[in-house]
């Protein structure tokens, strides 16, 4: 990775900072760019100036860490540090890379910095992406109804719901029925395209309009819950 990722400190302890700039310094690809004790001072200095990761606590006077991101319309990458352990299931509603317990060793530190390169994408590499399919890419599904074969477009498809031992396949216009099992038309899809994020609900990930609590919100309003296995995997998908 070429690029040296801006980072800020939030956390109300001086010696949470010291720990942190002690191990950011050793990394050539981080800089700390800034650091704050009061989380208020931090989204002003966000407002104003472009950020790729918070180092970020979660008890602090004031407003905590997590109201802090729910107040952030698009934070940056997150490293949340705390003493706590129970904020870990909703942290992830955010865009939580790792949550880091104090107090944290060099080499916990570097897991949770390897899971920030691994996953950070530039906005420009983003836009400059060409948005063509690989030559051997799959694009459609193949699905048996009424004893026919018939052939969905991937982007057409925007939800699958369990039905015994048939799937009902929502398209934008109609549905279908098939007899296949929601695992069996699981493994049929691909999973740049689809997830699956209950025992009954298959989606496509283009389709996710908003996440919210336990549900998803489909661009054509209908809204589905999330089982509680797959909702951990869902959220990383959508840092």
């Amino acid at each position: 990775m070429n690029k040296t990722l801006q980072c800020i400190i939030i956390d109300d302890e001086e010696g949470a900072h010291l720990v942190l700039r002690h191990y950011i310094d050793q990394l050539q690809h981080l800089h700390v760019q800034q650091s704050f004790y009061n989380p208020i001072e931090a989204m002003e200095y966000l407002y104003k100036n472009p950020v790729d990761l918070l180092f970020l606590d979660i008890n602090m006077p004031g407003l905590t860490g997590l109201q802090m991101l729910k107040a952030l319309k698009n934070p940056p990458l997150v490293i949340l540090t705390t003493a706590y352990k129970e904020y870990a299931l909703e942290s992830y509603e955010y865009r939580v890379v790792d949550y880091l317990v104090k107090p944290f060793d060099l080499a916990r530190f570097m897991a949770a910095i390897d899971n920030v390169f691994s996953r950070f994408i530039s906005v420009k590499e983003v836009v400059d992406a060409p948005v063509l399919p690989a030559a051997n890419e799959i694009t459609h599904l193949l699905l048996r109804v009424d004893g026919d074969t018939i052939k969905l477009q991937y982007s057409d498809i925007t939800h699958i719901q369990s039905w015994g031992n048939y799937v009902k396949v929502f398209t934008k216009s109609k549905q279908y029925l098939s007899a296949i099992t929601t695992g069996e038309i699981e493994k049929k899809l691909d999973r740049k395209h689809f997830m699956r994020i209950h025992k009954s609900h298959i989606v496509a990930l283009d389709q996710i309009k908003k996440i919210s609590g336990g549900q998803v919100e489909l661009e054509t309003g209908i809204i589905l819950p999330i089982g509680s296995t797959y909702k951990r995997e869902l959220l990383e998908v959508f840092q």
